[in-house]
């Protein structure tokens, strides 16, 4: 899916060659703000960006889709043997679901945008069949994933700020409603781009064929652009509430550890528990940060250069060329949270390995608590 400038939403298809209809916007033509300038000359060539659109569409999406589902299956595995009790746990579970939801949507995505699928005798529109099946389904489930993570991180942040009373703020009944608060809000939101147009069969004369295509209604595309807006809106909130609470952690963590080193003679051994945390934090944001930040940047550029930058303008190809990147971007934040999970957290690589490498490997208790243990036992009622 690919919003225009004004922020309603378009696409393009790679059906037929012989049928040129289908080699243009579909459902109806955009235009937005002036002509483009003609003169101007294309940075990217139509059969480069055809190359690029195989490499990033078809196969990148596909093996991230592919492989990072079966990555979040198992992140669901984990912590469902982990057990939903607390906060963290929740959310994270939420956001293997999500991140599952996007992947799968991305994967149907890089099979409709194949061009031996769309161009095959199929009975339908491919593009107009993946708008609404994968696009912005995919739409949904990244967004709820954004908002998630966002969530997360200021789970994180409280922690830091109120340790002693964040359990009290956040609990697991206030979580769970929390994140279904922000499922409904975010498919509300999207809801638009659905009813904006409806399937139905439509006559290709040069095709001398019927097929089910995206039809849209008489005021489709403002309806569409609700939707399209809420999309840009809902993005860069995110993005900007998860910059901001990931500095207030990074920030905080360097305060305390600074003082614990200076206050106590404990206090390495905290500054260093702190490190781990800031290092952790900071990874994970660090990949949501920087795989979302192209796509802000992407919009930018195209309320900018408004008509050279977009759909209909002269510089379609590199429009086209880097929202396929950037849809690639999507699948790998959504793929390589497992890898974080493993590296980071010693609980979550022992249940792995228990259920998949056969190890049934507990972590040991300090020796002070074993003496105590063991002292307990022998004492005299």
């Amino acid at each position: 899916m690919l919003l225009t400038t004004d922020g309603s939403v378009g696409y393009y298809t790679t059906g037929p060659a012989s049928d040129q209809s289908l080699n243009k916007l579909i459902s109806y033509n955009y235009t937005t703000g002036p002509a483009s300038d003609q003169s101007l000359e294309r940075l990217i060539s139509d059969d480069l960006r055809k190359v690029f659109e195989i490499i990033f569409f078809v196969v990148l999406n596909g093996v991230f889709g592919f492989f990072g589902s079966i990555a979040n299956i198992i992140n669901i595995i984990v912590f469902l043997k982990q057990g939903l009790s607390d906060s963290v746990t929740i959310s994270l579970f939420a956001l293997a679901i999500t991140d599952l939801g996007s992947l799968v949507t991305l994967l149907w995505e890089s099979v409709c945008l194949n061009p031996l699928f769309a161009g095959s005798d199929i009975d339908f529109v491919a593009f107009d069949i993946h708008y609404v099946t994968a696009a912005v389904p995919h739409a949904i489930f990244v967004r709820i994933a954004w908002w998630t993570t966002t969530f997360i991180t200021f789970e994180r942040c409280l922690c830091i700020a109120l340790p002693l009373k964040v359990k009290q703020i956040i609990t697991p009944r206030r979580t769970v409603i929390f994140l279904v608060i922000i499922s409904v809000v975010t498919f509300i939101g999207v809801s638009p781009l659905f009813i904006c147009a409806y399937i139905g069969w439509h006559y290709f004369p040069s095709m001398n064929r019927t097929l089910l295509a995206r039809i849209f209604k008489d005021d489709g595309p403002y309806i569409e652009s609700i939707g399209s807006t809420y999309i840009v809106v809902s993005q860069f909130s995110s993005f900007i509430l998860d910059v901001i609470f990931t500095g207030l952690i990074v920030h905080q963590l360097q305060v305390k550890s600074r003082w614990r080193s200076e206050a106590t003679s404990a206090g390495e051994g905290m500054a260093l528990r702190d490190k781990k945390v800031v290092k952790m934090v900071t990874l994970i944001s660090c990949i949501f940060i920087v795989c979302l930040m192209p796509s802000c940047i992407n919009f930018l550029l195209g309320v900018v250069y408004a008509s050279a930058y977009s759909l209909a303008g002269v510089q379609q190809n590199l429009f086209l060329l880097s929202w396929s990147v950037i849809l690639t971007l999507e699948g790998v934040n959504s793929s390589v949270n497992i890898f974080v999970y493993y590296t980071m957290s010693s609980n979550y690589r022992n249940i792995f390995r228990g259920l998949f490498c056969g190890e049934n490997k507990t972590q040991q208790k300090p020796a002070s608590v074993k003496q105590g243990h063991s002292l307990n036992k022998h004492k005299p009622v």
